[in-house]
């Protein structure tokens, strides 16, 4: 089998960060043949790649391990980018390489433990960020000293959970109560005000550089960002360096920050590439890239000195099957010039 880039799997096609990854991956500096797979083959996701495959649940993990190292071996990947969390876990839990050699790329699984993790997260990175208070949501008087601490609102939080999801903020004591008894383990935390801002931002570290990306940005559908504009802001920055460090972050993480009235706070770690790993391609800030690389022990490229201004904007789409697998309409396209981009 002949080659001409890096043989690399994503999974989750279906989903939007891993449709985000293949874009980012074809607007790099690397050449890369990028082949995909999801549970699900009815679904968008194979409209992505020229080589789709559908693999079993990870909720099977068993199932799931053996049908994408096969996969694998087969095609003759060299690195597996999981796209999906419960995907990422089982694989991150698998260690580093498949049993056919290929490399997963992901955060390793004790790091994962602890920043997957609301309430395990915030305790490690407590006297070495300003954070918001928090507590844990079982211990009825580390909330009660919380509530005598700040007042409310409160935000309770699943420890284990992305997005908008799990979330719920609780006026008074009432609401606190029933939002507690509501999530099975669960974090309590000050509420972070949005007076200057929210943003999302991306953090790479490896030994010859860390950079970050922020974006500010506004949420819409689904909970995920619909608006985003790079931000310059340096107290952003440097708090997301601060968290490289006080993480000990190698490769890629993705933080949720807001600008209040108290100073910047963390919202929360996406301890893996976000949905705007491709918008953040495009500026030249290619974590998913430079992950690939370190992973493979391959030269990283460079970051560019400057990613000069970009504003981003989702809207709604649709792809049509006639038969033969969902395909874009040109003619539905946004009548536009390609844009131009600057160069690194």
């Amino acid at each position: 089998m002949s080659h001409s880039g890096i043989r690399v799997l994503v999974t989750a096609l279906g989903g939007d960060l891993g449709q985000a990854l293949v874009k980012a991956l074809r607007v790099g500096e690397t050449d890369f043949e990028i082949s995909g797979c999801d549970l699900d083959d009815s679904g968008v996701g194979q409209a992505f790649v020229s080589r789709f495959y559908k693999v079993p649940s990870a909720s099977d993990a068993a199932a799931f391990l053996n049908a994408v190292d096969e996969l694998c071996r087969r095609l003759e990947i060299e690195a597996i980018v999981p796209a999906s969390e419960v995907e990422i876990s089982v694989l991150a839990q698998a260690g580093q390489r498949l049993p056919g050699g290929t490399v997963v790329v992901c955060q390793p699984w004790p790091w994962l433990q602890v920043f997957g993790d609301k309430l395990e997260c915030m305790r490690a990175l407590e006297g070495r960020l300003p954070l918001a208070a928090f507590a844990d949501s079982s211990n009825r008087e580390a909330v009660a000293t919380l509530v005598q601490k700040v007042g409310f609102p409160l935000v309770v939080k699943a420890r284990r959970s992305s997005g908008s999801r799990g979330i719920t903020v609780a006026r008074t004591a009432d609401q606190l109560a029933a939002s507690i008894a509501g999530a099975t383990a669960s974090v309590v935390q000050e509420f972070i005000d949005d007076r200057e801002g929210e943003y999302s931002v991306g953090v790479f570290s490896c030994d010859d550089f860390t950079e970050v990306l922020a974006f500010r940005r506004e949420l819409g559908c689904g909970g995920c960002s619909w608006f985003a504009e790079i931000s310059r802001d340096q107290a952003v920055i440097d708090y997301a360096l601060q968290f490289a460090i006080a993480s000990g972050l190698r490769g890629s993480a993705n933080i949720q920050l807001r600008k209040s009235s108290a100073g910047i706070r963390l919202l929360e770690v996406n301890p893996r590439f976000s949905s705007l790993v491709a918008a953040r391609a495009l500026c030249g800030f290619r974590d998913a890239e430079w992950s690939i690389q370190a992973a493979l022990r391959r030269p990283i490229s460079r970051p560019p000195k400057d990613y000069g201004k970009m504003r981003f904007r989702r809207f709604l789409h649709e792809l049509v099957d006639f038969g033969s697998g969902y395909h874009a309409v040109p003619e539905w396209a946004p009548n536009q010039e390609k844009p131009a981009r600057k160069a690194d």
